[in-house]
This record gives structure tokens, C-alpha cells and sequence, in this order.
């Protein structure tokens, strides 16, 4: 019963908001502006009305208007860049499909489309990263010996029956294993010239930090680059998670942050940091 006598004033007060919208809008395409006529009813306190702060239009400018455009823009960015992270991560493992059927997650670009997400390596990217080019050559040959050989064993597996069965997945293990890392195959700094060159991200970086944290504990901040955990150069949030996985729980490891053009360095256990982990592309 209450609710009804409070929706009654709030219905008729919309009313008269939308009405009065609906002159001035009217008014204004005529270029004129209506005169308020005075009344002699009792006079309505707006600022200490519950409702009022409901039809208060905030004027913005344009360049505030820009500015939270750019902001939402660049969200938008991170969480692209965070979903192509995951997309590795679903690659690079071993999933389970319906009725426990095992789906297998290459880290090959055989049969899928090159884009941001599905990167082909290419003797041009290689070259551009600084490898010698005859290397550069014999080290795409190699890998894409392995992906014919995996194109030709989806082949034969789904003209004879048994594509996602585990005798696939035992035998596109077996290849997998005989392909190439390519960050062991050229180091750690061309490596990160590759993935540079490749338009790929190279960084993990900090998109926020949970309050009561070790990573708010040890003075990591939002924006921080994190580039080594356990002097081990990390490239992607995939790294990182599987670094702070390894070892003996609790132990102390050095953190290496960029912030601000300056290298620090945080020590932390290991075990989960309390960070939310994004990406970025710079340059090495």
C-alpha cells in the first residue's frame, strides 16, 4: 500500500519532466525560448526534494566528452588485449570437450586465419627482429614441416574416424613434441624483437592491484610493467601465472618493475600476487 501512494507523485512528477522536455524541445527548434509564467501555488524547495537530484542535466563539453570517449577506448583495448591472452592460454593447453571427449589446443597456426590472434611466423618478422635471414628461413621450414604433418594427421584421423579421439591426441602430442620453441631457439632479446615486430604484446602489465595484496604489500601499483619474476623475463600474463605456480609456496622472489622509465625491484612470495594482469606492446 505504501509503495502505491510513493509511485503516484513519482508518475506524475515524470509526467511534468517529460512534458516540460517535450516544449522546450519544441520551442527551441523555433529559436525561442518560452517565458516561465509565475504562480501563485506554494513554491517547491527543488534542492531539498529526494527526486531532484533525478532531473538534474549535467552539462559536459565537448572535450570532457572526448576525454571519457578516450577512456572507454582504451578499456576497450586492455580487455581485447586480456581476451587474446586468453586465446593463447586455450592454444597452449588440453581441454575437454562434451561427453569428455579431449579436445587438443595447438600452438600452431595450421588452417586458422593470421591475425593479431593467430600469428604466422614469417622470415620477413624474423629478419625484422634481427635474425640472419638464412636462419630465419631454415627455422620456418622447420616449423612448418610440423604443421603439415599436423594438417596431414587431422586429415587422416577425420576421414577415418577417430578426430578427437585419444589416439589423436596421443598422436598429435608426439608432433608437437618435435616442434620448435622458437623463444629457446633465438633467445630471450629477439625474441622480444620477434614479438615486436609482429605487432604482438611483450609486456604484462599491471592493470590494477587488490587492496591488502602482497603485490599492494611489496608497493606494486597500477600501470607497473612487470618484466622479470624470478629472473625470468616475462612476456605474457600466461607466464606469469605459471611462474608464480612453480617453486615452494611462500618463498621469496625478486620482481622486476618498470614505472615511470625506472627499474625496481620487489620481492614477493610466491603464490597468487593479487593483481589484475594486462598486456601491452613496447618496444624493446
Amino acid at each position: 500500500m505504501n509503495n502505491r501512494y510513493i509511485l503516484f507523485p513519482v508518475l506524475i512528477i515524470l509526467g511534468i519532466a517529460a512534458g516540460a522536455a517535450m516544449m522546450y524541445g519544441l520551442d527551441s527548434e523555433r529559436g525561442e525560448v518560452q517565458p516561465v509564467q509565475p504562480s501563485s501555488a506554494p513554491q517547491l524547495d527543488v534542492d531539498q526534494h529526494p527526486m531532484a537530484s533525478t532531473f538534474v542535466i549535467t552539462q559536459v563539453s565537448d572535450t570532457e566528452r572526448i576525454q571519457m570517449l578516450e577512456q572507454q577506448v582504451e578499456a576497450l583495448t586492455e580487455r581485447i588485449e586480456e581476451l587474446e591472452g586468453t586465446v593463447e592460454t586455450g592454444n597452449d593447453a588440453e581441454g575437454q570437450a562434451e561427453n569428455g571427449v579431449p579436445v587438443i589446443g595447438s600452438s600452431s597456426t595450421v588452417d586458422t586465419p593470421v591475425s593479431s590472434l593467430s600469428p604466422a611466423v614469417t622470415t620477413a618478422n624474423l629478419v625484422k627482429a634481427g635474425i640472419d635471414e638464412e636462419l630465419a628461413r631454415d627455422i620456418v621450414r622447420r616449423s612448418n614441416e610440423i604443421d603439415l604433418k599436423l594438417l596431414e594427421l587431422r586429415d587422416r584421423a577425420s576421414r577415418e574416424g577417430y578426430f578427437r579421439s585419444d589416439r589423436y591426441a596421443r598422436e598429435a602430442s608426439e608432433l608437437r613434441e618435435q616442434n620448435i620453441s622458437l623463444r629457446d631457439e633465438i633467445g630471450d632479446d629477439y625474441y622480444d624483437n620477434y614479438l615486436y615486430a609482429s605487432g604482438q604484446t611483450n609486456r604484462v602489465k599491471v592493470a590494477s592491484v587488490m587492496l591488502g595484496s602482497p603485490a599492494e604489500t611489496a608497493g606494486m601499483r597500477d600501470g607497473d610493467l612487470i618484466l622479470n619474476y624470478d629472473n625470468r623475463t616475462m612476456f605474457n600474463w600466461n607466464e606469469l601465472q605459471q611462474a608464480t605456480s612453480r617453486g615452494e609456496r611462500g618463498e621469496y622472489v625478486n620482481v622486476t618493475v618498470l614505472r615511470n622509465g625506472q627499474l625496481l625491484n620487489l620481492w614477493m612470495p610466491r603464490g597468487p600476487l593479487g593483481i589484475r594482469l594486462g598486456s601491452a606492446r613496447v618496444q624493446p
